[in-house]
């Protein structure tokens, strides 16, 4: 049972990250990395850099790079800790919102013709499947 459930995860993160890279590199001002960026700002609402870099596993210079390029696009915001004077948090202002969403609808788009391929019966088993990862993501 436990060798299942390795297996059952392992699996899971890598057909996940699969699926990940059919998202089209081109149509969009943002990578697929500052859109997880930014999606995990979307989450939280703000985060400060260092925990950014931790939920994101990724170094604190790879995700300041990442916000620089952001806030030159006006997609991400820095604003005063209150707790902190010396720590700045991050957020999504509604420029970011609007291309996370734009970006997000064109995966949509190109992934709907490989969606189209399966019979109903598939995409029924695959909305039940992103339910359940939904469930557990919300543990």
């Amino acid at each position: 049972m436990a060798d299942d459930l390795h297996d059952l995860g392992e699996d899971l993160i890598a057909t996940t990250a699969r699926v990940v890279r059919w998202a089209p590199s081109e149509g969009s001002r943002i990578s697929v990395a500052s859109a997880r960026v930014m999606a995990r700002l979307q989450d939280a609402g703000q985060l400060k850099i260092s925990d950014l870099a931790h939920a994101e596993r990724s170094s604190q210079p790879t995700i300041t790079n990442h916000v620089k390029r952001l806030e030159a696009m006006g997609l991400v915001q820095r604003h005063s800790d209150p707790r902190d004077g010396r720590v700045s948090l991050i957020s999504l202002t509604d420029a970011g919102r609007q291309e996370l969403r734009a970006l997000r609808d064109l995966i949509g788009t190109a992934l709907s013709p490989r969606l189209a391929e399966l019979s109903e019966e598939e995409r029924e088993a695959l909305r039940r499947g992103l339910e359940v990862m939904r469930h557990l993501l919300g543990r």
